[in-house]
């Protein structure tokens, strides 16, 4: 399988999204998926989508853009409250 890149955007810190990655960074690893994630905060996410391409977004924040790429809610992982929906759809997008 090929490796995975998830854009893991946050409002205005790279603090959170930081976290964000990480946490599914390692879920990922679990999983058996081979990933790359990029951290980067809303201003930088759309040039990110163009230069990176990724499989995913994972958004700390609302994004106020339509990205040609899914986006799922970064909150769940941010508040350790990833619930088993939030992981299927995360392994839904990455095709596991």
């Amino acid at each position: 399988m090929a490796m995975k890149k998830i854009l893991v955007a946050c409002s205005s810190e790279i603090s959170p999204s930081t976290t964000v990655a990480k946490k599914v960074g390692s879920l990922c690893k679990q999983k058996g998926i081979s990933c790359a994630t990029v951290q980067c905060t809303a201003q930088e996410a759309k040039s990110k989508v163009k230069t990176l391409r990724p499989d995913v977004i994972i958004g700390a924040m609302d994004f106020m853009e339509e990205f040609d790429v899914p986006v799922l809610s970064g909150d769940p992982f941010l508040d350790d409250v990833e619930s088993e929906k939030t992981m299927d759809q995360l392994m839904s997008v990455l095709g596991s």
